[in-house]
């Protein structure tokens, strides 16, 4: 990458409008940026003859689409698919939920979860937590004991009413999440995946940039090769102890 290219930044999108994509494109764009939507629409891995939804089809199409790259923001839209008498819906907190299933280090990512009716989101969220505090918990004030409470307060998450303005907030939270280690880590991504590292340091000699940055987390290996990466660049570039 030349460093008069423009930065990319890529994002999740979840919406049942497949037209969402081209909205987002002609939307959301920031001055010196390449803002990318990688977006998936949930209600095409629902199965309207058997009335499930193909969570395994859903999953792996999350995985295949997030492969190799540093994802800055995940955007969804609350209602995805209704409920009905034999199946309960898809609201934008399962879409979450399976997000962080695929991939755990996208935890740490921000979320921004967005509605026409911003108070369907707000009474869900409630009643979850009504749920978990008293729904027979001997002792309602172990966080530990709730998993729901527990995501809910460890997740970076924005909610936003689908008015338009959300394009706004996006391109805000996208604007924040372009911090220097995700400008390093996405450069580092944007080489070949499989080139192999010889660097001098047995703990990555031998294996290709995929096999240490793109594991189910970024470990402590992968963030020390982040920070060798940096320091042998700024020592090929600089004049030491001069």
């Amino acid at each position: 990458m030349a460093s008069t290219d423009k930065f990319q930044s890529r994002y999740l999108v979840f919406d049942d409008d497949d037209e969402a994509e081209n909205q987002y494109k002609r939307s959301v764009k920031i001055d010196g940026y390449e803002c990318i939507p990688i977006y998936i629409n949930p209600s095409d891995f629902f199965d309207a003859d058997k009335n499930e939804f193909k969570e395994e089809e859903f999953t792996t199409a999350i995985i295949e689409k997030t492969a190799g790259i540093n994802i800055n923001l995940i955007v969804t839209d609350w209602n995805i698919i209704d409920s009905n008498e034999n199946y309960k819906g898809l609201v934008g907190w399962d879409i979450l939920e399976y997000v962080i299933k695929t991939k755990d280090k996208l935890k740490s990512k921000p979320f921004f979860v967005y509605s026409s009716d911003i108070k369907k989101a707000s009474k869900y969220i409630l009643s979850k937590i009504s749920q978990e505090v008293c729904n027979g918990k001997d002792k309602i004030d172990d966080l530990s004991l709730n998993n729901f409470i527990a995501d809910i307060l460890q997740l970076k998450i924005k909610f936003w009413k689908r008015d338009g303005t959300h394009f706004n907030e996006i391109i805000t939270l996208l604007r924040d999440s372009n911090t220097i280690s995700n400008i390093v880590l996405d450069s580092i991504l944007s080489f070949d995946q499989n080139m192999v590292i010889n660097t001098g340091n047995i703990n990555y000699d031998g294996k290709s940039i995929n096999e240490i940055l793109n594991g189910d987390n970024i470990d402590m290996k992968g963030l020390k090769f982040i920070r060798e990466f940096i320091d042998l660049s700024i020592a090929h570039y600089s004049k030491l102890n001069e």
